[in-house]
């Protein structure tokens, strides 16, 4: 069985040889710069660093796409195909004596402090949550700008001849509801939001046309071809929902179900849901708007407990994640303690199949090296079904 067949198996809920592992497979199961640096030279690979400048539109967070070599060692099964740089915008970073700057392709400028790991939204182009402000802007991204599928194509060719799961996104930022806190400032976004519903829909329905563009747009390209097509938008915190169940059926369900119709309709890929927190109100919503899998299952946040949602859920819905704790044992643990937490997460949501291993979230810089590779090495030995 290789990598391919086994994800898919796990997808359609059938066990199959050994969990599927994920390691960077995606955007938001990926690894930092820093900690993938420290990671190579823990392994004893070859130094292949990444700078700020090689990450394109995913420089805020430092995610990197890793090398064949970390893939093979980290067990994955799963590996991402990213967009290209759309040829209307480059990355510019300047560096200054007190901080790093650069404006993104949606026209608001990051800004990272020396000595800073990530870079923070700082200063928005739509200043207000109003209509008046959203309507004022007039400088949105081409969706279809060419650059982001130059070659895109070939590379998920490429990709699939390793024998991996292939997964791709059409998104560049934030969801339809997440994008939005990236181009005005927070608050604004969402006192608009409870204030005003012809606001809402609004800058909600700019997102939607955006993305259902890059979304039509990319499945032209390898709708045939493509195993998982990955989405994010967080509608909750670590304690509960952002929005209320009774708003998103009214603003924001509609349009999650608009695009994901249209992705069954052009490609056969699995439809992957990106929402960190406490994610659990959502799930039976997400079920009904056509989601195949739920990330990152987030087992730290309210209402995340693994047997509760493999016991209300497990039959509807694929578990992508939920690998260990990293406000936990990942972080500040010891790598025997990664191993017990991995073990018993395991043993909760693999019955069945339904079930990809992977870091919860993106792997901060900072974690230790050993306890990355004890997460990974655990699943691989103890992930086997007899």
């Amino acid at each position: 069985m290789d990598s391919r067949e086994r994800v898919l198996l796990a997808l359609d809920h059938r066990e199959p040889d050994r969990v599927p592992i994920d390691f960077a497979g995606t955007g938001v199961t990926s690894i930092c710069y820093q900690a993938y640096d420290e990671l190579r030279r823990y392994l004893g690979l070859k130094p292949r660093g990444f700078r700020p400048e090689d990450l394109g539109a995913g420089a805020w967070g430092g995610v990197v796409a890793p090398h064949l070599d970390t893939y093979d060692r980290l067990h994955s099964d799963v590996m991402m195909v990213s967009m290209g740089s759309p040829d209307s915008w480059s990355l510019d970073i300047h560096y200054g004596e007190d901080c790093d700057t650069y404006v993104d392709e949606w026209g608001t400028t990051l800004v990272r402090p020396k000595g800073g790991h990530y870079f923070d939204y700082r200063i928005f182009p739509i200043k207000e949550g109003t209509v008046e402000a959203v309507r004022a802007w007039n400088k949105w991204p081409d969706p279809r700008d060419p650059g982001r599928w130059r070659g895109f194509r070939q590379r998920c060719l490429d990709a699939r001849a390793t024998g991996r799961a292939i997964t791709a996104f059409s998104v560049f930022g934030g969801g339809i509801f997440e994008q939005p806190a990236r181009i005005m400032p927070m608050d604004e976004y969402y006192a608009g939001l409870a204030t005003d519903d012809k606001f809402a829909d609004l800058i909600l329905g700019k997102m939607f046309e955006i993305y259902y563009e890059a979304t039509v747009r990319m499945l032209e390209e390898v709708g045939d071809i493509l195993d998982v097509w990955v989405y994010w938008d967080d509608l909750s915190g670590q304690r509960g929902p952002l929005i209320s169940p009774e708003w998103y059926r009214q603003h924001l369900m509609p349009l999650h179900r608009r695009l994901f119709e249209k992705v069954k309709a052009m490609t056969r890929a699995k439809i992957f849901f990106h929402c960190c927190g406490a994610a659990r109100p959502w799930i039976p919503y997400l079920i009904d708007v056509g989601v195949d899998i739920l990330n990152p299952v987030q087992t730290s946040a309210v209402g995340m407990d693994p047997f509760e949602l493999k016991r209300d859920f497990g039959r509807d819905i694929v578990f992508w994640g939920a690998g260990c704790n990293p406000q936990g044992a990942l972080a500040f643990g010891t790598a025997a303690q990664v191993a017990d937490e991995v073990r018993r997460n395991i043993d909760t949501l693999a019955p069945g199949g339904g079930f990809v291993f992977a870091n919860v979230h993106n792997i901060q810089n900072l974690v230790p090296p050993e306890n990355i590779v004890a997460m990974f090495d655990t699943c691989y030995e103890h992930g086997v079904y007899r």
